[in-house]
């Protein structure tokens, strides 16, 4: 759970049931947007989009990184010129 934890948009996260979001906006009156990246329902095709306050999102999810970030360090070398 994520107590205290700042959020922001690229951020993936995982809550005990085994859910996968990827943060896709959080609005002035702290509400979390979200894309369901990886559902416990293997059958689930369909994109889905959800909301809850921030207080509720971080009670249930676990921040485990942030997409944007990764991918631009990917792209970029340590000293932040681009990889070859």
């Amino acid at each position: 759970m994520m107590y205290g934890a700042h959020l922001a948009i690229g951020d993936i996260c995982r809550d005990p049931t085994g859910l996968l979001v990827r943060v896709e906006d959080i609005d002035i009156y702290d509400y979390v947007y979200f894309s369901v990246i990886e559902s416990s329902e293997p059958e689930d095709d369909e994109v889905e989009l959800g909301e809850m306050s921030h207080v509720a999102f971080a009670h249930r999810f676990t921040k485990l990184g942030n997409m944007l970030l990764n991918r631009n360090s990917r792209l970029t070398g340590v000293d932040g010129e681009a990889a070859a």
